[in-house]
């Protein structure tokens, strides 16, 4: 197997400039967030040092890979702490990306149409954080992303990853910065997965970060998968967010009081799908359901709320 090759490095400084300006909406965030942030757990392929979810492409084999599954009462509770102030966090980004070996005759062309799509990426996650959606109102939270370098691998068993050693691999050749840096990998991934996230642990997991399907970023080809929502998706699980159906109708769901309940992942975007007794129809429009980018637009401020705990617990320290 050829190892890595980093190439050129592009260090931007400060934040991305965000796109044309969209509704926004700061809403009130309530006195108590309930949240969890998950320990290490054993993954299929026997590495335990990261706990992981995933979002996966509809007609996928695999709703939820089985080294990604869990109930929740493993993870321990959040402490509550003061919500910080809506973009007072900027996280340092860097995107990985991986190509087949064959693609760097290629040359500068692959690396130029993907260094856009990372472009068009970050603005979308800042857009999707800020709370200004292409549609509707979302909480504002208190991250803010700052593109701080990109660079190019070409290596034929990372550029399929999946789950396991290869990632564990990949991740520890071309990982850098701490608990508070948000590494992201792009490649064509493998499984019928759009995504998967590493959870905050109190040690630095040398598995942090995000994976993502290159073609998900904003002008890529995985239509109805192409408006950049994955990233957001997994960067919400970066900061302990669950999914909207995490537990089903039963339980503590995903911990975040004003996200209804939902029995299992929505995919397309059924409006007016209501699957559990409890109150409110299910969040389709919520940035950690299934649906397609173009049904995705909400955090609610609970969410904003456990993502600021989880910050301040777990990477900030």
């Amino acid at each position: 197997m050829r190892h890595s090759r980093s190439l050129r490095s592009l260090v931007v400084a400060g934040s991305m400039a965000l796109a044309a300006t969209t509704l926004s909406a700061t809403a009130a965030v309530p006195a108590t967030a309930s949240g969890a942030s998950p320990q290490a757990a054993a993954c299929e392929d026997g590495h335990s040092d990261h706990a992981a979810e995933a979002r996966v492409r509809k007609g996928s084999k695999k709703l939820e890979p089985a080294a990604f599954a869990g109930t929740g009462e493993e993870y321990a509770v959040l402490a509550d702490s003061a919500t910080l102030a809506g973009g007072s966090v900027t996280i340092p980004t860097y995107f990985h990306v991986v190509l087949p070996e064959a693609e760097e005759a290629n040359g500068s062309a692959a690396e130029d149409r993907l260094r856009t799509l990372v472009d068009r990426q970050v603005a979308v996650l800042n857009e999707a954080f800020a709370g200004r959606t292409k549609k509707r109102t979302s909480a504002t939270t208190p991250f803010q992303y700052t593109l701080a370098g990109v660079d190019f691998s070409y290596n034929d068993a990372w550029s399929t990853v999946t789950p396991g050693p290869v990632e564990s691999e990949m991740k520890a050749a071309t990982r850098v910065g701490g608990k508070e840096t948000l590494n992201v990998w792009t490649a064509n991934i493998g499984d019928g997965l759009l995504g998967w996230a590493t959870f905050p642990t109190k040690r630095l997991s040398s598995n942090d970060g995000v994976v993502i399907l290159d073609e998900s970023m904003p002008g890529g080809t995985a239509v109805p998968y192409d408006g950049g929502d994955t990233l957001t998706h997994e960067v919400g699980h970066w900061l302990a967010l669950y999914h909207t159906f995490q537990g089903g109708c039963n339980g503590q769901g995903d911990r975040v009081s004003d996200t209804p309940a939902e029995a299992a992942p929505q995919f397309g975007c059924p409006t007016g799908a209501d699957t559990c007794a409890a109150p409110g129809l299910d969040p389709i429009h919520n940035y950690m359901d299934y649906t397609e980018d173009d049904c995705m637009y909400q955090f609610t401020p609970g969410q904003a709320a456990r993502m600021s705990d989880a910050w301040t617990q777990y990477r900030a320290s």
